[in-house]
This record gives C-alpha cells, sequence and structure tokens, in this order.
C-alpha cells in the first residue's frame, strides 16, 4: 500500500467527540459548496434546532461567495416568524455559503447542523455539514484540523459521468502548495500524482476532478467504484471535504462527505472487553437495491465482515464490497484479527435503482458498546420528494427497542413557529421500522417545502435515516 501522508500524523478523538470537549462554543458554523444553473438547484435547509434542542437563542448569518472567497454579501436570518430556513443562491451562480450560529449561551458542538440539497433535472441529493472556518479562540487554543489526509472519496469515472470533490480553505490565505492525489480501482491497486496549488484566498473554494490528472482513469477503474484519498493543507479551515459524482450534462448528480484517512491519521481503540462492532442499514421502500462498502483507508490490519453467518476477510487498501439484491435492511459484524478494535471503521450505504442511475451514497461508520445513548434525532423531510423515515436497531449494544418505547415526533415547517407534534409506542409503529412521512402527517401541514422532523425515543439505541426521491433517484442520509 502506497504512504500518501506526507504530514504529521493526527490523532483524532472518537472519545473527546462523544464527550463534546470543543471548549466553550459561542459560534458555530457550517460551509458549501453551491450551484444553481439550469441542470442543479442547491438549498440550504436548517432548523432552529437551538432552540427546540436546547432552548438557546442564536443570531444566524449568511455568507454568499464567490469560488474565489470573495464576498458577496452577508445578510441576518431569523426565526421569528417559522422554525425552518430554506436558502437557495442566485440563478447562474457557483460558489459558497457559509451559515454562522451565534449565542451567548455556550452551543457545545461548533459544527452547525445544517443540510444541503442538491436537485437536478434527474435526481436529488442531500447531504450534512462537512466544512467550516475555524473560530479565532480554536486557532489559538489549537483546537483545529487543517491538516488534510482525506479519503472515503468513491470514483465512478466513465464515459459520460465525473467523480469530483470540493476543498474549502478557512477564513485566511494559505501559501502555494504541493498536494498529493491517489487513485485506487476495485483490485487495490493505487496511482498518485502530485499536483501544484497556488496560494487559496480566504474562502476560497477548490475543486478537484480526478480524471483532469489521470489520463487512464477511467480504464483504470474498469467500471467498477473505485476510491481516491488527498493530501493537502488549508488555513484556518477544517478538511472534511465534499464528494461527488455527476453526470458530465449535470442531469445528475450525487453526493456525499469525505472522512479521514485511517492510515494516515490515527484514531482511539479499544483493547479490552467486546471487541466487536456492527452496522446496520435500514429497511428502505421501493426498487433500490442496497450496497455496503468499507473505505479502504482504515488503520493497518486485517478485518474480518460477517453477514448472515458468512464471514469474509479484507485488509486495509481493499475497497470492501458487500451488494445485495433487495432493499431490505442488513447487520454487518466487524472485528479485527488481532483483537484491537479501532473505534472508528469508515462505511458506507449505498442505494440504487439501474444501472443508468448514479447511486446514492451515504457515508456511515460502525457502532460499538462505548457508544453512549442516543435519544434524540432530527432530520431533514420533505412532502414533495416523498420522504421515508427509517431506523436500525442496534440491539446487539443496546439490547433492543421494547414495544412500549416512547416517541416523540415533531414537525418543523418554514410557514410556521408551531411545534405539529405526535406520539407514539413502538408497538404502534410498523414491524418494518419504516414509516412514510405522509402517513404521520397530512396535507394541513406539509407543503412542497422542506421541513425538519424530531424524534425523541425514550429507547438509545436507534439509528434514523431520512429519504427522499425524485425520478428513478433516491438520497437517504442518517439524522443529526
Amino acid at each position: 500500500m502506497i504512504q500518501i501522508g506526507q504530514n504529521k500524523k493526527l490523532f483524532i478523538s472518537q472519545a473527546d467527540n462523544y464527550e463534546n470537549k470543543f471548549g466553550e462554543v459561542f459560534r458555530s458554523s457550517a460551509i458549501f459548496w453551491v450551484k444553481n444553473s439550469s441542470q442543479i438547484h442547491t438549498t440550504i435547509s436548517f432548523s432552529n434546532y437551538w432552540k427546540y434542542k436546547n432552548n438557546i437563542d442564536v443570531s444566524i448569518l449568511l455568507n454568499l461567495r464567490k469560488l474565489s472567497g470573495e464576498l458577496i454579501y452577508r445578510k441576518n436570518i431569523d426565526f421569528e416568524e417559522n422554525f425552518v430556513c430554506n436558502y437557495s443562491p442566485p440563478e447562474d451562480f457557483e460558489g459558497s455559503v457559509e451559515i454562522e450560529a451565534f449565542s451567548i449561551k455556550n452551543m457545545r458542538i461548533p459544527y452547525a447542523a445544517i443540510m444541503a440539497i442538491y436537485e437536478s433535472t434527474e435526481s436529488i441529493s442531500m447531504v450534512h455539514s462537512y466544512a467550516r472556518a475555524y473560530s479565532q479562540h480554536e486557532i489559538e487554543e489549537k483546537r483545529t484540523i487543517t491538516i488534510g489526509e482525506e479519503s472515503c472519496w468513491t470514483l465512478r469515472d466513465n464515459l459520460d459521468t465525473t467523480s469530483f470533490s470540493v476543498i474549502h480553505n478557512g477564513p485566511n490565505q494559505h501559501e502555494r502548495q504541493i498536494i498529493k492525489l491517489a487513485v485506487r480501482n476495485f483490485l487495490g491497486k493505487e496511482q498518485v500524482t502530485q499536483i501544484e496549488l497556488q496560494p487559496m484566498a480566504p474562502f476560497e473554494t477548490i475543486i478537484i476532478e480526478p480524471k483532469n490528472y489521470f489520463e487512464n482513469l477511467i480504464n483504470w477503474l474498469g467500471n467498477k467504484p473505485g476510491n481516491a484519498r488527498i493530501s493537502f493543507k488549508l488555513k484556518d479551515g477544517f478538511t472534511r471535504m465534499l464528494c461527488g459524482v455527476k453526470k458530465n450534462d449535470d442531469s445528475q448528480i450525487q453526493l456525499t462527505h469525505s472522512n479521514f484517512d485511517y492510515s494516515s491519521h490515527e484514531t482511539d481503540k479499544i483493547t479490552n472487553g467486546i471487541l466487536r462492532a456492527y452496522m446496520r442499514t435500514p429497511n428502505v421502500n421501493g426498487d433500490f437495491k442496497q450496497e455496503i462498502v468499507v473505505y479502504p483507508d482504515n488503520s493497518f490490519g486485517e478485518y474480518i465482515s460477517k453477514i448472515d453467518e458468512k464471514e469474509r476477510k479484507f485488509l486495509t487498501g481493499d475497497i470492501h464490497r458487500m451488494t445485495f439484491e433487495n432493499n431490505l435492511g442488513k447487520n454487518v459484524e466487524f472485528y479485527r484479527t488481532d483483537n484491537i478494535l479501532p473505534t472508528r471503521i469508515v462505511t458506507a450505504l449505498r442505494l440504487n435503482s439501474n444501472e443508468s442511475i448514479v447511486p446514492a451514497e451515504c457515508s456511515l461508520g460502525i457502532t460499538h458498546h462505548k457508544r453512549p445513548k442516543k435519544h434524540f434525532h432530527w432530520m431533514l423531510v420533505s412532502k414533495k420528494f416523498k420522504s421515508q423515515i427509517c431506523w436500525a436497531d442496534y440491539q446487539e449494544i443496546y439490547g433492543g427497542c421494547p414495544e412500549d418505547a416512547d416517541f416523540v415526533l415533531k414537525l418543523y415547517t418554514p410557514e410556521s413557529t408551531e411545534e405539529i407534534t405526535k406520539k407514539f409506542k413502538k408497538f404502534e409503529l410498523p414491524n418494518s421500522n419504516l414509516i412514510e412521512l405522509c402517513n404521520i402527517f397530512d396535507d394541513t401541514y406539509l407543503t412542497d417545502n422542506f421541513c425538519y422532523l424530531s424524534i425523541w425515543c425514550s429507547y438509545g439505541g436507534l439509528m434514523i435515516f431520512s429519504t427522499m426521491e425524485k425520478c428513478n433517484s433516491i438520497t437517504i442520509e442518517h439524522s443529526f
């Protein structure tokens, strides 16, 4: 396996994230790539979750910038008349939108829970917050990750399809640099190239298409999904990337986010107790086939995946795919043969209907016995795009959801500050762990605008998802 990391290894602590060790947080933010054209329409959507989750009042600034980083305008967003903001940039525009939330109370988490929706003529895709510009106190306290060793970037290039990534610089200029880009095919073979990046302006957005740097990329991939990873630096910006696959005519687009290259960075490891981890996917209605992938750049080792009593071995550097011919939820057990379990093994759920459709991809991971219970969830939903709410129960860890568990669902809309509440017991919900939005709330409350749904459950072992559909495409994202 080629070592492309050119930066000092960082230790990325999952335990610190679980304990919200982010210092004093009075500013929370996110940056997104946006594009409005004749084929692609972007909406940035967020709810006043600060209020309904933690009873915190916030002031919101929306910053619209060109790809160059130049500010076009800055505007205040308030929630005086609604719970949800849906913002679209001007027509014929490509650049970035940054959302900043400010409070006089500690918000605890500096990553704002924002969604972006990318609608094209034949598809729809949504992705949660990925990049952000650090606050000054984070920079001074060295609570930053500006050394980019990013992977989990799926490549699907062919004659009519292009893969790309989007990188956002932070609030200060970065000097000229030489970055490394590596592409790996389904056989695990890898090619590496160096790219010269000119100085990056504050808030500049860079789009990288690997086919521009590897002339034989299409043949190299062999019409099967590959993976890319990249080594770079930013100036006071978080290094997470947006990763996309689009048709060359922009008629379809699907996006997710990158994750750390854990063959270059380090993470916590579990060395005693229960040395097993799990990934569960939900049932999904419709003519969609599920696929699970383990991205290749995990902590070095030999791993075993187990599903339906069948075990398969894979190594760091392998693109480990599990494909299925149906839309039913799956349960995969993971362990490492040396009985050392990294707390992060990055996985994804893919959904596809047929070969002509760009598959949806939702970046996930594993769940283990050191993960705390989670009772409160919130997610983007849409009547227009036929949202399903589906969930997976990590019963191996949390014991299974009891039939008398309480579910409290609340709908938040851009038309009102009213919370529309529905309450259920587990036994009143479908056994499939899946329900369509229109079967919970009727047209009295639902419009064609994007809304948010929160779910509180007395049982803390669920992972909840929402979906949207257009034409023959689907998009799925886990809840916040």
